[in-house]
């Protein structure tokens, strides 16, 4: 996804950075490795896309890369160029797509793109969140550097990026995205972030669950357009283009006046940043990005979410919410209790609150819920079900009157049949995931499964039995509570209706979990795991590819430089490639045809290395 983010958004200005924060040196070597082939790959299709121009065959040259790159050696002399300017210019792009390794995991993602900032600002060690009597065993050390040395982070120091695009491994950036998004930028200055639109992407050959969440973001949008309007600003949802001294001046601080706003335990750091920097909603932009596969992981995803929220609330209601917890969390954890406080407190105003605990609200809003459909068997209200009909009207058909519409009404009367029969027990499974978060947090007793092993998981057997293995308790719970409330309770159809779909939950999930033609996802293979670099589909020349991941820093029109970045690496995968890093090249024209044919240049490239 990098790799096709930077190639669609080719320029002078714009620069493409892979963050790693691992400690394993052969993960380091095989990244390094695989940033190689891909720097002599651009190298390659450039130096084709070169020798097309200075032959007159433009159409043979990718629009996007004419534009941007090309379009400034028009007045050159053809042989000239040929044999002066081609190999320096396919050098220079080839060396914009770099890897650097971070030596510390403070802050996780939100610390990873602050000292990618800081580094282009000149500041190679660290300065910020180092003090003790603030972030306790947490805090790193004072003056240590902040990346591994390296020829790429020599590139990017003191290069005073203006704008970073943060993006996480699966999120696509459209070709020619990052310049709409940068040209919002420079009409907006005074905003620190611009929030593009986030779509969720998907194929035939994707599950049904994917195409469903994808229909319901579609159906939601133009809610999310209203609100954003209707505020004048909006979330920032953690893939966005930030301005970096604006960042840096109300975030993070200078050496002589620190200010450190982000909690450094906090997992959703988004929140504070979006208070402090008030995102513009740039909703005519977007980023692509692949939807939960199944029920199961988008659970465990809610839940992940639920303990940052959880977190978020004990430093936003430090006193009525954060001292019970931390209290709780002493006792609980005992030597592995680590006291951490903010450094600057963040004040919100009405409008940035609002926005800040919207999905706080959501999560509060199962038990609510819950508490609800208790309550009406145990009181005797003139309009029995009055409340319950106006909820779920309110939220799940009235937001579907702003898109439903003669072509479309199929699919939105699909996604209300398929969100009754998803979201009707979250008054149940969302209490017991809101347990599940609090006890995380207390107890730091987190047995974390990444996303992609459960999705493989499915893979690899029945859809069906890995959901019943996941939601199992749900229906047995729900199924005996039905029995009981059949036979001891009577009025009680509010508690069945919640406990019936809840029952055929795993039902409901495993159908979901198949294709749209009703098959089971087929379990990656060695082949699937490889990476694909180029097929003769995908490329005219190298621009014909989409979706990519960037970070950025400048806008092309003001002859600001970008600069791309992703958190992760190159490909999650499955097992490691023998082969070593490949030797650098002080430049890639004399030795770019071997490394291409050592690659099988239109087919695959490594097999990735397994998960840490």
């Amino acid at each position: 996804m990098m790799y096709k983010a930077y190639v669609g958004n080719l320029s002078p200005n714009v620069s493409a950075v892979l963050l790693s924060a691992t400690n394993d040196e052969e993960l380091k070597e095989y990244e390094l490795q695989i940033r190689d082939k891909y720097r002599a790959i651009l190298y390659d299709d450039l130096y084709r896309e070169g020798q097309a121009l200075a032959r007159g065959e433009y159409e043979q040259v990718d629009r996007i890369h004419l534009k941007h790159v090309w379009v400034m050696y028009d007045d050159v002399d053809r042989n000239v160029f040929m044999t002066d300017y081609l190999e320096k210019i396919c050098d220079r792009y080839a060396r914009e797509f770099m890897v650097v390794h971070r030596v510390s995991r403070v802050l996780r993602k939100c610390g990873q793109y602050q000292d990618l900032m800081l580094l282009s600002e000149g500041e190679c060690e660290a300065y910020s969140y180092c003090d003790k009597s603030y972030y306790g065993r947490s805090a790193r050390e004072p003056g240590e550097a902040l990346f591994h040395t390296s020829e790429d982070v020599s590139n990017i120091k003191e290069r005073k990026f203006d704008y970073t695009l943060v993006l996480d491994a699966d999120t696509g950036v459209p070709r020619g995205g990052v310049f709409d998004i940068l040209s919002i930028a420079a009409a907006h200055p005074e905003r620190g972030i611009i929030q593009p639109s986030i779509k969720l992407k998907c194929d035939s050959g994707d599950t049904i669950f994917m195409h469903l969440e994808a229909m319901r973001q579609s159906i939601y949008e133009p809610m999310t357009n209203a609100i954003t309007v209707l505020f004048e600003q909006s979330s920032f949802f953690g893939k966005a283009l930030i301005k970096n001294k604006l960042y840096i001046d109300y975030v993070i601080g200078s050496k002589d006046d620190i200010i450190e706003r982000v909690p450094v335990d906090v997992l959703s750091h988004d929140t504070f940043e979006a208070a402090l920097l008030k995102p513009l909603y740039a909703g005519s932009t977007f980023l692509q990005e692949t939807p939960s596969t199944n029920f199961v992981t988008w659970n465990i995803r809610e839940r992940r979410w639920n303990r940052g929220e959880i977190l978020l609330a004990m430093y936003f209601w430090k006193n009525a919410f954060g001292k019970p917890m931390r209290w709780l969390q002493k006792k609980l954890q005992r030597s592995k209790f680590n006291k951490t406080k903010v450094r600057t407190e963040t004040k919100l105003d009405f409008v940035t609150s609002y926005i800040a605990h919207s999905a706080l609200r959501q999560m509060l809003m199962k038990p609510v819920l819950l508490l609800s459909i208790i309550l009406q068997y145990f009181v005797y209200p003139r309009n029995r079900y009055a409340s319950i009909i106006i909820v779920m009207f309110s939220v799940l058909v009235f937001p579907k009157f702003a898109t439903c519409n003669r072509k479309n009404y199929k699919f939105v009367v699909l996604e209300t049949m398929a969100s009754i029969l998803q979201f009707t027990p979250e008054a149940l499974v969302g209490c017991v995931r809101i347990w599940c978060a609090l006890y995380a947090n207390i107890s730091l007793n987190v047995n974390w499964v990444p996303q992609r092993a459960v999705e493989e998981d499915f893979k690899r057997c029945n859809p069906f039995l890995a959901c019943f293995k996941h939601l199992w308790g749900y229906s047995v719970f729900s199924l005996v509570a039905g029995v009981l409330v059949v036979i001891f309770l009577e009025r009680a159809s509010l508690l069945l209706a919640l406990l019936i779909p809840t029952v055929v939950l795993p039902i409901y999930a495993g159908i979901t979990s198949l294709t749209t033609g009703f098959k089971r996802c087929k379990p990656s293979s060695k082949s699937a795991h490889i990476n694909v670099v180029s097929e003769p589909n995908m490329y005219n020349s190298i621009g014909n590819t989409s979706g990519p991941t960037i970070e950025i820093r400048g806008n092309e029109d003001n002859a600001l430089t970008p600069n791309m970045y992703t958190n992760y690496g190159f490909d999650e995968s499955t097992e490691f490639p023998n082969n070593k890093r490949s030797q650098k090249n002080a430049s890639w024209s004399r030795d770019v045809e071997s490394l291409i044919a050592s690659s099988e240049r239109y087919g695959q490239m490594f097999n990735p290395p397994p998960p840490l």
